[in-house]
């Protein structure tokens, strides 16, 4: 068997490379879904980078879960060997951007964010205050929506 017959050959089987890959694709779309709905981070900066950091990894997890569902259900076009080998590639360089972003580019993020001070927000001098608005006089229900929004 020749190299380009490897990787074009459909394999029936869902041997135990084929869990393990599942697997590990899974649990890339569940530590996206942590990284962006419940990962708590007080630095601006690296909020910014887990948040996008858990897009990425739904993005590449969720297709590799396509890519094994699509090869459980034995669909011959996605059970080629080259579909896995590129999307093993794929994740290679999605890690090694990640160590890369970590070890260079995050920290002086970080380090910039904790040295900035927040400006206060401040009214331009030549501009009018806001004409109040008129108290609605026409019913129950308007009557109530204008105390909600005076309120806010």
């Amino acid at each position: 068997m020749g190299f380009f017959e490897y990787f074009v050959t459909v394999s029936p089987e869902f041997g135990s490379y084929a869990w393990t890959f599942f697997i590990i694709q899974i649990l890339l779309v569940a530590g996206g879904a942590y990284f962006i709905w419940l990962h708590t981070e007080r630095n601006m900066a690296r909020a910014t980078f887990f948040r996008q950091l858990g897009i990425a990894l739904m993005i590449v997890g969720g297709f590799g879960v396509a890519l094994g569902v699509a090869r459980m259900l034995n669909t011959p076009t996605f059970n080629q060997r080259f579909w896995f080998y590129i999307q093993f590639v794929v994740e290679l360089i999605l890690g090694g951007y990640v160590v890369y972003y970590m070890r260079s580019v995050l920290p002086e993020l970080v380090r910039n964010s904790r040295n900035r001070t927040p400006t206060p927000r401040q009214m331009p001098s030549n501009a009018a205050p806001a004409t109040p608005r008129p108290v609605a006089t026409t019913g129950r229900r308007e009557a109530r929506r204008e105390r909600k929004r005076k309120q806010r």
